[in-house]
């Protein structure tokens, strides 16, 4: 589907979006990283920047319409925007337009400009309210409990909209829990760096049996594209995740037992404001395409915990694990 075709990535400099232009290129397609001022995310594409084609541009207020113009994209990965929810906290305004602004602009420019251009918009699990023993199911109430889950429904009803109303071909990713190289914040990057200061012993927040379920980049990436060659294409959504479910302390063990050491974990009981404890995919619409993970835990955060020893500076000044 993808030899020869030109395809759009917007947040390609970024920790997903990396990978998807590197797996794209693999596939033989014209890809297009578009970015606001990507600056030092640029080295995520080292790999292959010399075959590929970037742009600085603002989805909040750029021309993208004479980007989609000219580009003749058959296919848009949207995978720029805000990405976390304590931030979003903080500037909510900042959040919305990050996300819902720059989404409904992307989505005008293709209705206006490109109408065959498909769409997958990459959303978040925190649109749902999670925190309970159930699978979450697509069809499940959706009740955020932050500014960035909200931002990320709203998203996700305009991309719904834009194929009921327009006949837009789009669909919905709903990311659980990423994790893989180039992942700079976030639950498995703070344990590394935490280990790394001290061996001995990790704080943690909360009680360690929070659950979440965690998938390798690439198998998202995998997935993403799998939605776009297989789906309807009619505003639909699906989850992303590996079904493989495990507590935040079995992982912070995990990734002890990656770098060779045995802390002891102390746990505060506190949590972030708008975090969710629970987190169990249902992902047997995704697994109706023929989505299987590649990628088990384990494999996954060796290689991720060897990217940030290899790439990730210490402040000297700290001392290294014992």
């Amino acid at each position: 589907m993808f030899e020869g075709r030109n395809i759009l990535v917007t947040g390609g400099a970024g920790f997903i979006g990396s990978h998807m232009v590197e797996r794209l290129v693999d596939l033989g397609a014209r890809v297009t990283s578009l970015d606001f001022n990507p600056g030092p995310g640029l080295g995520n594409l080292a790999r292959v920047i010399d075959r590929i084609e970037t742009l600085d541009v603002d989805l909040v207020n750029g021309d993208l319409a004479g980007v989609l113009a000219a580009g003749d994209y058959q296919a848009v990965f949207h995978l720029a925007g805000s990405a976390h929810v304590q931030s979003s906290v903080a500037n909510p305004k900042l959040d919305f337009e990050r996300n819902v602004v720059a989404t409904l602009n992307l989505l005008e420019a293709v209705r206006t400009t490109s109408p065959r251009t498909a769409l997958v918009y990459t959303s978040s699990a925190t649109v749902f309210a999670g925190g309970g023993p159930e699978l979450i199911h697509e069809d499940a109430a959706t009740i955020p409990g932050s500014p960035y889950g909200v931002s990320k429904l709203a998203s996700e009803r305009y991309v719904n909209l834009y194929a009921r109303l327009y006949g837009l071909k789009t669909a919905v990713g709903r990311l659980f829990t990423v994790f893989g190289p180039r992942l700079r914040k976030q639950i498995v990057y703070d344990i590394v760096g935490r280990l790394r200061r001290d061996g001995v012993t990790l704080p943690m927040l909360g009680d360690g049996a929070q659950v979440r379920d965690f998938s390798y980049v690439t198998d998202v990436v995998d997935a993403l594209i799998l939605i776009a060659e297989r789906g309807p294409m009619a505003g639909e959504a699906y989850n992303i995740a590996s079904g493989d479910f495990v507590t935040v302390d079995k992982l912070a063990r995990m990734i002890a037992q990656a770098m060779g050491l045995a802390p002891t974990l102390a746990y505060s009981g506190a949590g972030y404001t708008g975090d969710t404890s629970h987190w169990f995919a249902d992902i047997s619409r995704l697994q109706a395409l023929g989505y299987a993970p590649r990628v088990g835990l384990a494999e996954g955060l060796r290689e991720t915990v060897d990217w940030i020893v290899q790439n990730e500076t210490l402040d000297p000044e700290i001392v290294a694990p014992r």
